[in-house]
């Protein structure tokens, strides 16, 4: 559609709210001005109809802003009418029954890893990212499903948009390194992140596949090294992976 049909406030309205994540929860005025590259006095009306409709609140303590409970409530009707969770909930249940971790539903939204849904395991020690996270693809196992069938150009958009933050000896620094890392996802048809984004920490991850055989998620367990012993690896890989395509089977999937 053409440009004459987009309305320049409205997008700055919807450009403002992706700013808001589990990792950046509350942002000022002025922040908000900076990384829009906008006036004070712009962002400050959007903001002002923003928070009188509901969408954002102020927190009176910090005097920053922070998504309202309308969106809350709107995500709730997304959440319940989404055909994806719904067919992936009863997995991640079976996923966390059998394996005793903290399964997870992982997306790509821009150049982010986001989570959109979890079961969450009930072990005193456990792993978990609340769904709404984001993460860096190069770094979690999701992540390297969901960039594993990217072509190249999709792939250097990502790493233009985020780099190769460091978190840990582990975690993978260079474009070349990744591919290679995605070369092998994609010939065994699951990924790892082992240490690499939090040190202790292990996930297993598998492609979820639409009817035409295109990833459109990624399904993955994650916990404490110690539970991921030799002994169990192999057969958490089995389920994760059976688990995913069953998934990808009740969206159609025939491959």
């Amino acid at each position: 559609m053409g440009g004459n049909y987009f309305i320049n406030s409205i997008q700055r309205a919807f450009d403002i709210l992706e700013l808001f994540s589990y990792n950046e929860r509350e942002l000022g005025i002025s922040e908000i001005a900076r990384r829009m590259d906008l006036h004070k006095s712009t962002v400050h009306r959007i903001v002002t109809t923003l928070e009188n409709r509901g969408v954002l609140e102020q927190n009176p303590g910090t005097e920053k802003y922070r998504l309202g409970l309308k969106l809350y409530r709107l995500g709730l009707v997304v959440h319940d009418d989404n055909e994806l969770i719904a067919v992936t909930e009863p997995s991640l249940k079976k996923l966390t029954d059998k394996t005793g971790e903290t399964s997870n539903l992982v997306l790509i939204d821009g150049s982010k890893a986001v989570y959109i849904a979890q079961r969450e395991s009930d072990r005193m020690i456990r792993m978990f990212t609340k769904p709404g996270v984001w993460v860096y693809p190069h770094c979690s196992g999701a992540g390297k499903v969901l960039l594993s069938e990217m072509d190249e150009e999709g792939i250097q958009s990502i790493i233009d948009a985020n780099g190769f933050p460091c978190y840990t000896e582990n975690t993978i620094l260079s474009k070349k390194e990744l591919l290679e890392e995605l070369r092998k996802v994609r010939d065994r048809g699951y990924a790892m992140d082992n240490g690499e984004r939090e040190e202790g920490v292990m996930c297993i991850a598998a492609p979820v596949r639409d009817r035409h055989g295109c990833i459109v998620a990624s399904i993955s367990i994650s916990g404490p090294s110690a539970r991921f012993g030799e002994e169990r690896l192999g057969l958490f890989i089995e389920q994760v992976k059976g688990e995913a395509l069953a998934v990808s089977r009740r969206l159609g999937f025939c491959g």
